[in-house]
């Protein structure tokens, strides 16, 4: 096997040179928040990360509360497409925590497909779950994204 590559995936290297290796999106929400505490205190020095969401001024907050000077901050609106593309192609992986899904998460999911971008969210929200499938892992198979629902709490009471 080639280096950086993965069983049935595309070649890698070209997300290997992206500018971050993990945006976390919805960060100075309350999941958000933990998450990004969670990261400064385990992510390892070399994990080139960055905090990311609609609102510049509560990602400050949530940046100077968690002592993360050195993490850089990206305003995008879940919204606003052109943004969430531009958003996806700086990364390799992105962790969202921005719900309800089925309002906010269908551009980021298919702003990840389209940049060949690994996405995880925590959505317990079934419709959304299938409506991703449907509309986006086509394109994710063919970039190499890889799109992974229901990776947190959230999605417990859904498989229950």
């Amino acid at each position: 096997m080639e280096p950086n590559t993965l069983p049935g995936r595309p070649h890698e290297t070209a997300r290997n040179d992206r500018e971050f290796d993990l945006v976390l999106y919805g960060a100075s929400g309350f999941i958000g928040a933990l998450t990004a505490a969670y990261l400064a205190e385990h992510a390892p020095p070399s994990l080139r990360w960055a905090l990311a969401g609609r609102g510049e001024e509560k990602l400050e907050r949530t940046r100077a509360a968690l002592g993360l000077e050195s993490v850089p901050v990206l305003t995008a609106d879940a919204e606003d497409a052109t943004a969430l593309r531009a958003l996806a192609a700086r990364t390799r992986v992105v962790a969202t925590t921005v719900g309800p899904y089925l309002r906010y998460g269908d551009a980021l999911v298919g702003a990840c497909a389209d940049a060949g971008t690994d996405y995880a969210d925590l959505a317990g929200e079934p419709e959304f779950i299938d409506r991703s499938y449907l509309r986006h892992e086509a394109r994710a198979q063919a970039t190499g994204a890889r799109l992974v629902h229901g990776c947190g709490f959230d999605s417990v009471p859904a498989d229950l």
